[in-house]
């Protein structure tokens, strides 16, 4: 049974093992860890250890709006597994990674055939874009997966299995859980009931509405007891002005910035790092190939090109016309249809002799670049290894000079002195602010902030307070009262 099981998916059980091992090489060394991984370590102390049930998770960057609860949930199990270190994470986005690799799989298989299966396993298996999106421990991480599913029941739902309303409402009730702005896509659901020219099953469409009011509760309640708060600031965040990236402006003239991130996604989907021509082509060249496959071939149905098509026009609309400064990972929900298109176009050159070279090579190039994208890949030794190494020369060395409290200083840009406090809970230490006359260690980045630094830590330094400056007793009175680590207001964090 086993051995016909591998016969039949040997490709496969390749793809997802050159897949996994991408994700699980060198796991700690290549930990990214900054302020949303820390976050994520103070929200899940909050709840094990302060014992407070929470509705919400971290606040986004637009004031006001937080993150469902459910990825931090998730990740208890594994933080316990690792006595509540954060490499717990690894374990569930190797896990989530493994699914997603069999996701677009099977759901490729099922909506055309095994060779465009695995092609689209192929592609999300090696692409340099994805292995570090699927690495990072932090809420959006699941999106790609979310979106693959999300296409195939609507492409059920187009077939008329009106049961695909059950998932669709499961998919959009994890909206709020992984990335709000996913919830644009609900007028495909609308499409995709036209076109299926199918009676509506309204016992179906209530389940759906009951199935997304249970994972939606969280919201609910929370709304509820804090007087619709999001709500009004996810309506405020969709007209107020913000803080807009240089050289880009408001309104329409904001698209040449969404665009130019679709270019870069793109690139980093298929080729790496790698950029053979300017990045604007991939989006041009995918274009040709949808109107390629919509229009001269049998291989792309019609209406369900439709769905693809409003698909990639509601995020590039979405972004281009509210006042959301946009990153790179808002549009990981696009994703799917750019492997989508490419699969079939390799699959439909694979089908005719005389461009099935050319489909080869296609295949090599995707391969080689990722390849060398991820040979050629240096962490910026800013991560998780570093920093608790250096935590833990804080409290070693604090322990040395018998200093029963420290504080703690930075040197660097703003926003780069974050993803440090749950390090320091994890180690008992009591850390307070600079000017509390504790032992101030000072943690520098870069090291060409200074001109010294007493010992480095990849590319973090620390400069060893000046010790002749702190007496035994001062110390002790400037480590009597609260620990500032614990009491003082976190980035992100809301009770």
């Amino acid at each position: 049974m086993i051995l016909k099981f591998v016969k039949k998916n040997y490709l496969f059980l390749i793809i997802l093992i050159a897949g996994m091992f991408f994700r699980v090489y060198k796991p700690i060394s290549w930990m990214p860890y900054g302020h949303d991984q820390d976050l994520a370590g103070w929200i899940i102390k909050d709840i094990v250890f302060d014992k407070h049930i929470r509705l919400i998770g971290q606040e986004t960057t637009s004031k006001g709006i937080f993150i469902g609860p459910l990825f931090y949930y998730l990740q208890i199990p594994f933080f316990f597994l690792t006595k509540w270190r954060p490499t717990g994470a690894v374990f569930l986005v190797t896990l989530i990674s493994a699914f997603g690799i069999f996701s677009y799989y099977y759901c490729f298989k099922k909506m055309f055939n095994n060779r465009v299966g695995i092609f689209v396993s192929l592609i999300y298996a090696i692409s340099y874009l994805i292995v570090f999106t699927d690495r990072e421990t932090v809420p959006t991480m699941p999106v790609m997966i979310w979106s693959v599913w999300f296409l195939f029941f609507l492409w059920q739902l187009y077939k008329g299995k009106q049961k695909s309303y059950l998932f669709l409402g499961l998919l959009l009730g994890l909206v709020w859980h992984f990335n709000l702005a996913s919830i644009i896509l609900v007028p495909l659901i609308l499409l995709a009931q036209i076109f299926s020219r199918t009676k509506m099953n309204f016992k179906y469409i209530l389940l759906a509405i009951g199935i997304f009011g249970i994972l939606m509760s969280p919201f609910f309640i929370f709304e509820v007891r804090h007087g619709y708060q999001q709500t009004k600031a996810i309506a405020l965040s969709l007209t107020a002005p913000k803080d807009y990236i240089p050289g880009t402006g408001k309104g329409f003239a904001k698209l040449d910035r969404v665009m130019q991130l679709v270019d870069k996604n793109i690139t980093g989907l298929f080729w790496g790092n790698r950029s053979f021509y300017p990045p604007s082509w991939n989006f041009y060249l995918l274009s040709f190939v949808f109107v390629f496959l919509f229009f001269k071939t049998k291989v792309l149905d019609r209406r369900f090109g439709l769905i693809l098509l409003f698909w990639q026009i509601l995020y590039i609309s979405f972004f281009s016309l509210n006042s959301l400064n946009v990153s790179e990972y808002y549009l990981n929900g696009m994703n799917v249809v750019w492997i989508l298109l490419f699969s079939v176009f390799i699959s439909y050159l694979f089908e005719k002799k005389k461009l099935k070279w050319f489909g080869k090579f296609l295949l090599f190039l995707l391969i080689i670049s990722n390849l060398w994208s991820f040979i050629e890949y240096k962490s910026n030794r800013t991560n998780y290894l570093e920093r608790r190494t250096l935590v833990k020369e804080i409290k070693n060395d604090a322990k040395r000079n018998n200093f029963p409290c420290v504080s703690v200083s930075y040197i660097t840009a703003s926003g780069y002195e974050l993803g440090y406090r749950y390090l320091f809970w994890l180690e008992g230490m009591h850390v307070n602010n600079p000017d509390s006359l504790s032992p101030v260690y000072t943690i520098v980045f870069p090291h060409s902030k200074v001109d010294r630094i007493d010992k480095s830590f990849g590319a973090l330094g620390l400069i060893y307070p000046d010790y002749k400056k702190y007496q035994p007793k001062s110390v002790e009175k400037s480590c009597s009262g609260a620990n500032s680590n614990i009491t003082n207001p976190m980035f992100g964090f809301n009770n």
